[in-house]
């Protein structure tokens, strides 16, 4: 069996990857210079938060060609799944653009725990543009998409 941290990361990427842009998304929507980072098992792009949440390293970060935050993804495992992490969702939606009419930030958590999620961020108040569950299905990765407030086209 894969480590649940190992396959969180792989998990990670695939969604970077295929949703980061969407792999039929044009140009229309998704600029030419945006830049996908991943932070993996190697943390490429952090944001300095308050003394008591320090630098956090989003999971997904989409920068716009002047450097500006414009997307983050963030593929929780099962544990930070709670009212404890609300702070940090908090954070990086105030990190982040808003799009058509919500801050883009995305949170990706593990099959099972969307409603946990989903209670975390509206009990909180949390601006979020998409939940997500994630999970792995005959060894391929399965999104189910939970709720989505920006873009219909997002919600796949």
């Amino acid at each position: 069996m894969v480590d649940p941290e190992r396959q969180r990361h792989r998990v990670t990427r695939i969604i970077a990857a295929s949703r980061f842009p969407f792999l039929d998304q044009e140009e229309d929507s998704w600029p030419p210079s945006y830049q996908t980072i991943v932070n993996d098992e190697q943390n490429r792009f952090g944001i300095k938060g308050s003394n008591d949440i320090g630098i956090i390293y989003p999971s997904i970060v989409i920068l716009r060609g002047d450097g500006g935050v414009q997307e983050l993804g963030m593929v929780e495992p099962a544990g930070n799944v709670n009212q404890e992490r609300a702070k940090v969702w908090q954070f990086l939606s105030d990190s982040t653009s808003v799009g058509r009419t919500h801050k883009k930030l995305f949170v990706y958590v593990p099959h099972g725990y969307e409603d946990e999620g989903l209670k975390v961020l509206e009990d909180n108040d949390i601006e979020y543009d998409g939940l997500r569950g994630y999970g792995v299905v005959d060894g391929n990765l399965k999104i189910y998409p939970i709720k989505t407030h920006d873009s219909p086209h997002d919600h796949r």
